[in-house]
């Protein structure tokens, strides 16, 4: 998956700034892959039409830059943090009455048909695996697409919601006999809130079944600078003068469970920057590595720039769940 991050400096500040309009997330999708599949110990939620149930989900979500240890579940297709909401009337993102909230089909479903008397499909819910495996798992499963499915020959709507423990989010739509979970009157997407959401779809024909749709956490970045020589004290002391050579040390890490491809950083050094460079001589990326960045202690900054905008080529970052998922890159330039 690509990340492309853009750097800009004020002072000692950075505003990090997405193509994706999410703060904490980052959209792809990826080939579909297999429904996490139930244990015996699963709850299934008999739910009448617009219901919700709150649930612990035993482990601690990061979303929003806070974490949650429950999730409402509404019957119609939407998990939410902060109230039980039972809405069934779709609507396009943003959604003030749930600021936080996830949206793998909000459509409205008939979980129960025939005044509730007769239960065709269900919705299943429980958490799987353990330590960086550790999931929430919600499966809708052969939902009506009717109050009344005669016969049960009436259109099912499948999908399923998992929530990984390091705050991923994967959305699945698995397909089956007469299903019509193809998006053309739902609301899919996420909101971490109302400024800061992703909407993949509203009332669009978009799910043909052979994509997930995956949200993973955006690498974090940290950064540092130091002086490494100047005209008058050379390396003893150096200060922040002109003719000063600058190194710049980032570092990221992808604390997704999936490998990052084709991260980047784009720093400005012409405009914002407090040292107000015209020229970046030299820099260096070391990818994969599982101890700090050091900025003092790196000897090799080769390789030029011809700009004063430099775009940082990261590459691959592996999955968090790996030893080897930081990034270091290494930036030497001269003041004016």
């Amino acid at each position: 998956m690509v990340r492309r991050v853009i750097l800009f400096w004020i002072v000692l500040c950075s505003v990090f700034l997405f193509g994706d309009p999410l703060e904490y997330l980052v959209r792809t999708e990826p080939t579909a892959t297999s429904l996490d599949t139930h244990t015996g110990g699963a709850t299934r939620w008999y739910s009448s039409n617009n219901g919700y149930v709150y649930v612990d989900m035993n482990f601690n979500f990061p979303f929003n830059g806070t974490t949650y240890d429950h999730v409402y579940i509404n019957s119609n297709g939407m998990l939410s943090f902060s109230s039980s909401n039972i809405e069934n009337d779709n609507e396009a993102l943003p959604y003030s009455d749930e600021p936080q909230s996830i949206y793998p089909y909000w459509d409205n479903l008939y979980p129960a048909t025939l005044l509730d008397l007769v239960r065709i499909g269900n919705i299943k819910y429980e958490t799987l695996g353990s330590g960086d495996s550790e999931r929430f798992v919600v499966t809708w499963t052969n939902i009506p697409a009717a109050a009344i499915c005669l016969l049960n020959l009436c259109g099912k709507f499948n999908f399923q919601v998992v929530l990984y423990q390091n705050g991923d989010i994967r959305f699945r739509y698995p397909g089956g006999a007469l299903d019509v979970t193809d998006g053309s009157s739902a609301t899919i997407g996420a909101q971490e809130n109302t400024t800061n959401y992703d909407q993949y779809s509203y009332n669009s024909s978009t799910i043909d079944h052979t994509f997930d749709i995956l949200y993973t956490r955006k690498p974090l970045i940290s950064k540092t600078s130091i002086v490494t020589s100047d005209p008058v004290n050379s390396t003893t002391n150096p200060k922040r003068i002109p003719g000063a050579t600058i190194r710049y040390c980032f570092t990221v890490d992808n604390i997704s469970f999936e490998n990052a491809t084709g991260v980047e950083l784009t720093e400005d050094f012409t405009t914002t920057n407090k040292d107000k460079l015209t020229y970046v001589k030299s820099g260096k990326v070391i990818q994969n590595v599982s101890t700090s960045c050091d900025c003092a202690a790196i000897s090799d900054t080769s390789g030029g720039f011809s700009t004063p905008t430099v775009t940082i080529n990261i590459g691959t970052l592996n999955g968090a769940d790996t030893s080897t998922s930081r990034g270091c890159a290494y930036i030497e330039a001269t003041i004016n």
